[in-house]
């Protein structure tokens, strides 16, 4: 495949910087996003218990952690674009904490680490997350997305 000179079109521009402008429109679109990767999260929930139980050995256990992942991902872009018109555009997730805190607060933005904490064991790594890691992340999950909806 070639690759195209320059200019190039906008989907190829190289990024510089760590924020993107986003309107209501993205703002919407990554709250709709927020709420359906943590809907999915508790379908896996409910389809892996064992009589009731979601633990570490679990079926969908990583699954789980991963859409809560993707939840907090997209409910802090939400949430940025809500307070300052901006969000972190980097492909290294852990660029959007000092963005999220800047724009909601610490407390908000300890959701986010909380998640991105989990993010590789849950995705990449050969062992499996723990109950901590399931309990952590679904609740950091469900606390981004109330945040994103009530900003």
């Amino acid at each position: 495949m070639a690759v195209p000179e320059a200019p190039y079109p906008d989907w190829m521009t190289p990024r510089t910087g760590t924020t993107a402008p986003g309107d209501e429109s993205f703002r919407r679109g990554r709250l709709a996003k927020a709420t359906e990767f943590l809907e999915a999260a508790e379908a896996l929930r409910a389809l892996g218990g064992d009589a009731g139980v979601f633990s570490a050995g679990s079926q969908f256990a990583n699954a789980f952690v991963t859409q809560c992942v993707l939840s907090g991902i997209a409910a802090a872009d939400a949430i940025c674009v809500a307070r300052t018109g901006e969000y972190s555009r980097s492909g290294a997730h852990d660029e959007a904490v000092p963005v999220l805190r800047a724009a909601a607060g610490q407390p908000v933005a300890k959701h986010l680490e909380v998640l991105l904490a989990v993010k590789t064991k849950a995705e990449y790594n050969a062992r499996s997350v723990s109950d901590s890691d399931i309990v952590r992340a679904g609740e950091a999950a469900e606390a981004l997305e109330a945040a994103a909806r009530s900003v």
